[in-house]
C-alpha cells in the first residue's frame, strides 16, 4: 500500500480535513482487506490491529476482492462503505480513499 497524500499535508491535531487521503493498493502479497485496514489506521493514527470495528465486521473482504476483480476495462467499479469513523471508497484501479466522517 502506498500513501499518495502530498508531503506536508498534515493538519493540526483535532482538525478534520474534508479531503479524503489517497492510498494505492499495489502490493501483490497484501490483500485488499489488509491494505484498507492500514489506510484507515493511518488516517485515524492508530495501530491497525486495534481498529474497532474490525473490517470483516463491516464488509466481507473476499466479496470485496471478487467485486473489484469483476469489472471490465470499460467500467469503473467503486465500492464505498463506512468503517468506524471513516468513509472508505475502493476502486477497481487500486485506489483506496479514506476520509474522516463528520461528527
Amino acid at each position: 500500500m502506498t500513501d499518495e497524500s502530498s508531503p506536508g499535508s498534515s493538519r493540526p491535531s483535532g482538525e478534520q480535513d474534508s479531503q479524503p487521503r489517497r492510498f494505492r493498493y499495489d502490493h501483490p502479497d497484501e490483500s485488499i482487506g489488509v491494505s484498507i485496514a492500514h489506510a484507515v489506521a493511518t488516517v485515524c493514527d492508530v495501530d491497525p490491529l486495534s481498529l474497532e470495528p474490525r473490517l470483516y465486521d463491516v464488509v466481507d473482504p473476499d466479496a470485496l476482492e471478487t467485486l473489484l476483480a469483476s469489472g471490465t476495462g470499460d467500467s469503473d467499479v467503486r465500492i464505498s462503505f463506512a468503517f468506524g469513523s471513516c468513509a472508505v471508497t475502493v476502486t477497481q484501479n487500486g485506489e483506496i480513499l479514506v476520509g474522516e466522517m463528520a461528527k
